[in-house]
C-alpha cells in the first residue's frame, strides 16, 4: 500500500493501477507550522481519470481511527459507516458485504477560476479485517512522517 514517489516520498495507494481507478494519497503537510490543520494531496487516476484535491484535516480528523474500527467489526453492519474530513473534501463511506468492506471514497473540489465545484467518487473493496488493519497502519506511517513498509 506504501510506495515512494519520484522523489522519495511516501505515497499511500489504494486499489491496484491495472484494475481501474486507483487513489494516491501523498504526505501531509503542515501550512501553518505547529498549528493542527493538515493539508493531504490526494489524486484519483486511472481509466481516462486524473483529478487531484488538497485534503485539509486537523490531525488526520481520526481517518486512522475511523479505518481501524472497521477492522475490528466482524459482523454485517445495516447501516453504511461514514467518515468525513473537516472540510468535507473528503468523505469514505463503508459497508460491509459478503466477507467484503467496501469503500467508497469522495472527493470534492473547487475550480479557482470559476468558483464552481466538482465531486468524484470511487469505490474499492476489501478482504475483510485484515486488509483494514493494513490500511489503517499505512494512514498512520503517512500522517506521522515515519518510514512504513513498501507494499
Amino acid at each position: 500500500m506504501i510506495i515512494h514517489d519520484a522523489r522519495g516520498g511516501q505515497v499511500l495507494r489504494i486499489g491496484d493501477p491495472g484494475q481501474g481507478i486507483h487513489l494516491l494519497f501523498s504526505a501531509p503537510e503542515r501550512p501553518y507550522g505547529d498549528d493542527p490543520a493538515l493539508d493531504m494531496p490526494v489524486q484519483a487516476k486511472g481509466f481516462g481519470v486524473d483529478v487531484r484535491e488538497l485534503i485539509r484535516t486537523l490531525d488526520g480528523d481520526g481517518v486512522v481511527e475511523f479505518v481501524s474500527s472497521l477492522a475490528g467489526e466482524s459482523s454485517s453492519w445495516s447501516e453504511p459507516r461514514i467518515w468525513q474530513s473537516s472540510e468535507r473534501q473528503l468523505k469514505i463511506s463503508a459497508q460491509r458485504s459478503g466477507g467484503r468492506i467496501v469503500l467508497t471514497w469522495g472527493v470534492w473540489g473547487k475550480l479557482t477560476e470559476s468558483g464552481t465545484s466538482w465531486y468524484f467518487e470511487t469505490v474499492t473493496s476489501h478482504r475483510g479485517e485484515r486488509e483494514m488493519r493494513g490500511l489503517s497502519e499505512a494512514f498512520q506511517a503517512l500522517l506521522s512522517g515515519k518510514p512504513a513498509e513498501i507494499g
